[in-house]
């Protein structure tokens, strides 16, 4: 093996995990990808593993197995998978919202606990979390995606100091609207309060839109190929005019005024 790179990668049968485990494979690291259901399913130049990152036994198992055929060696971890909840704060329940944090923020914190002995053993490694926009605006009939991503953007800052004596780095990518079937995917509230019920279509129509319009994903694949080559990899990475406006827009503008933009944005007035 040399010292070729080893990359693992969640969710990588679609959208953004699929591209970034290609183009890996392609520039020449060992890429192993994962999926909750790799039956019958091939990697394109990578293997494809079995994992549900809310059980710590599939987590345990995957990263047994790529430690495993790699001798212990785990350089990158890309945390990819992960899932939204289309509804207002209201109608979503706690066990809803509870199943939304076991998939976009628990199982990243199962994953990366798992990997990280591996990488402070060889004093090296690159955990990679996939924020967006939502992780700096809160969007309305988003609130708890974007909760997911508020915290995820916290822990990630936090171990980011904790791992840095160990030559390890957390860093967030945070794309804009990305072209993925993420939309289609999302989970919905079961309840429904009729008085949400047109400003909720219409902010569902909207993000459906904006995914669908939203950026190739090897584009988001080309920005995890530059964290994976840093020498040390900066913080945070935003990709996408979008992305990168919200985060200026945040940092200068008065909290009511951005708000106001926020609102504009969404179609709310």
């Amino acid at each position: 093996m040399g010292d070729q790179k080893v990359v693992l990668v969640t969710g990588a049968t679609s959208g953004i995990g699929k591209a970034t485990a290609e183009l890996l494979a392609a520039k020449g690291y060992r890429v192993f990808g994962t999926s909750r259901d790799p039956q019958g399913k091939t990697g394109n130049g990578h293997e494809l593993l079995q994992l549900d990152v809310t059980s710590d036994e599939s987590v345990a198992a995957c990263v047994k197995a790529v430690a495993e055929r790699t001798g212990g060696r785990i350089d990158v971890l890309h945390n990819n998978a992960g899932t939204g909840i289309i509804g207002a704060a209201e109608e979503i329940t706690p066990e809803e919202g509870m199943r939304l944090f076991q998939i976009n923020f628990f199982g990243i914190m199962r994953m990366t606990n798992t990997v990280l002995p591996f990488m402070r053993e060889r004093k090296a490694g690159t955990v990679i979390n996939m924020s967006s926009s939502g992780g700096v605006a809160a969007l309305p009939f988003a609130a708890l995606y974007c909760a997911t991503k508020f915290a995820l953007e916290g822990y990630t800052e936090a171990i980011r100091h904790e791992l840095r004596p160990f030559n390890v780095a957390a860093v967030i990518v945070a794309p804009g609207p990305v072209s993925t079937p993420a939309g289609e995917k999302a989970m919905r509230a079961e309840k429904h309060i009729p008085e949400y019920a047109d400003r909720r279509k219409k902010a569902d129509e909207l993000s459906l839109k904006g995914i669908r319009g939203g950026m190739d994903p090897k584009k988001v694949a080309e920005t995890i190929l530059k964290v994976v080559k840093a020498d040390w990899p900066s913080p945070r990475y935003t990709i996408g005019m979008q992305s990168r406006a919200t985060n200026l827009a945040h940092g200068l503008l008065p909290p009511s005024t951005f708000e106001a933009a926020v609102r504009w944005g969404v179609g709310l007035g």
